[in-house]
């Protein structure tokens, strides 16, 4: 009797440990966290294009036709109606300076990373940098906003929900086993990877124009400097023959 209970309490807790370990591992999986399926893009338009805004690696934010894994974003909702947008793929917080100018921020602010959000007539929604008193827009220009006035270009969006598998988000990118001879020279400890020097032909500097036959003087009558070979040149100097050889050098 003894034996079968603790048989039972053994078999027990296995299961409990094991429910943990399953649980512990779901939840860290990024493909089946909460966050990652509520992805949304941001897409905006106006009568000639329509972009979506992206949040880059180096914090850069620009707007592209189609929907990418850098476009797709996840807004949180924070306390009297305000946002906070993050890039899935980044990790970076959209924020805003003092010119309006948007940027991808690792460092959350919330007097720079939070946005008011609300609903237009159209439909469109668009977000007030409660601090600057800027629209989030991704057109060039800026200017503070008023409440009953005409949103800027490229400052309504719509949250489109998004279809880009999971998938591309998870996979590793492949790397490249190859160098670049501008990487540092601590690098390429052999200078394996500088170019080598080029053999280039002799300018044309060193060659010697003929006398005229039509001049005065010993040229006139010896224009090849047959008479006068071997009385050195009195041009080139002592190094003139070295100076002219006909051998490549190299640069």
């Amino acid at each position: 009797m003894l034996g079968t209970c603790f048989r039972l309490l053994v078999g027990a807790l296995c299961t409990v440990c094991s429910l943990g370990t399953v649980r512990a591992y779901l939840d860290t999986s990024p493909l089946l966290s909460s966050n990652w399926g509520s992805l949304i893009h941001l897409y905006t338009a106006t009568a000639r294009t329509n972009y979506h805004l992206q949040i880059h690696w180096d914090g850069h934010v620009d707007g592209t036709p189609h929907q990418t894994i850098y476009s797709a974003l996840m807004i949180t909702p924070e306390d009297a109606g305000s946002v906070v947008i993050t890039g899935a793929m980044t990790r970076r917080f959209l924020c805003m300076d003092l010119q309006g100018n948007i940027f991808g921020s690792l460092h959350f602010s919330p007097e720079n990373c939070r946005f008011r959000q609300w609903t237009l007539e159209n439909g469109y929604d668009v977000y007030l940098s409660q601090k600057h008193h800027y629209l989030v827009s991704l057109g060039r220009a800026k200017r503070i906003f008023q409440p009953g006035t005409n949103p800027p270009p490229f400052s309504q969006f719509l949250a489109r929900r998004n279809e880009i598998p999971l998938l591309h988000f998870y996979t590793v990118r492949p790397r490249r086993h190859t160098r670049s001879a501008e990487d540092p020279p601590e690098r390429d400890p052999l200078n394996v990877l500088k170019p080598r020097p080029r053999a280039t032909p002799v300018p044309v500097s060193c060659s010697r124009e003929l006398p005229s036959a039509e001049e005065g003087g010993p040229a006139a009558s010896d224009p090849l400097g047959v008479l006068r070979r071997g009385r050195g040149d009195t041009r080139g100097g002592a190094g003139g023959a070295d100076r002219c050889r006909p051998f490549p050098r190299f640069v």
